[in-house]
């Protein structure tokens, strides 16, 4: 039996749909801005391939400026200190959507949660998102999901680069005092996918609505939720990945 010891959940989207209230609070801040963009659900999975907020809105600015033959400065005119003032009014408006609207965990968490609680497993929650939305998240699912389960939690205030960068897990190991061969990582998004991996942590990809046509190849594996994942079938996994690396490095060996 490999020695897994804590499963991750990396992100917001691995544990809640939330992408459709994230977009709702995004044309909120635009429009208490007066800026006259407005997302809508095409244009918003488009741009979560961009991992962040801001990254998100520095790139419609500039992809707006570049399709705006003239100018329209309701438009391009926003700066960079402007995209960070509308990030923290959609944090705002998306801890309003969450107090005010019902919201359940995605199918599975709470049940691989309680199976780590019982087997001595520690569960974390690794993201790069602001703490708000991390609060937020929690509040709403007091009653389904207490967030005191978690043995650490990992947001932007903690890291020095986001995702897809691997500060993040790395972080999250030394906080948890193991090493990435001792932990599953749960993730909703490739960006998000690829920190883990970069960090040498075994992956399972969960896509979200938004994120169901995206590329997960990377992953150990793929599905559509959580339903079915036991202890025992995430150790097999951790056992599969240590034999094919050690086999993959036995092999460059003896090139």
């Amino acid at each position: 039996m490999s020695q897994l010891k804590a499963v991750i959940f990396g992100a917001i989207g691995t544990i809640a749909e939330t992408s459709d209230l994230q977009r709702q609070a995004f044309n909120l801040a635009f429009a208490e801005a007066g800026l006259d963009w407005n997302w809508d659900a095409q244009t918003y999975r488009a741009l979560l391939k961009i991992n962040g907020g801001q990254n998100r809105l520095r790139a419609y600015r500039d992809n707006v400026a570049k399709a705006t033959p003239l100018a329209n400065p309701l438009r391009t005119g926003v700066s960079d200190f402007q995209i960070a003032a509308l990030h923290q009014a959609k944090t705002k408006h998306y801890v309003a959507l969450l107090e005010n609207t019902p919201l359940r965990p995605r199918t599975g968490v709470v049940e691989l949660s309680e199976a780590c609680r019982q087997s001595g497993i520690q569960v974390a929650f690794c993201t790069s998102t602001a703490i708000e939305n991390v609060n937020g998240i929690g509040a709403a699912f007091s009653g389904l999901l207490p967030f005191n389960r978690f043995a650490t939690i990992v947001t932007s205030d903690k890291i020095e680069r986001p995702k897809p960068a691997p500060d993040a897990y790395r972080y999250c190991l030394q906080q948890l005092g193991l090493t990435a061969g001792e932990t599953i990582a749960i993730e909703d998004t490739p960006v998000s996918l690829t920190a883990a991996k970069t960090a040498g942590i075994t992956t399972i990809a969960t896509p979200g609505a938004t994120t169901s046509d995206q590329d997960f190849g990377a992953a150990d594996l793929v599905v559509a939720n959580l339903s079915g994942i036991t202890i025992d079938r995430l150790s097999e996994l951790l056992q599969t990945r240590k034999l094919t690396t050690s086999l993959c490095q036995r092999f460059d060996t003896f090139q």
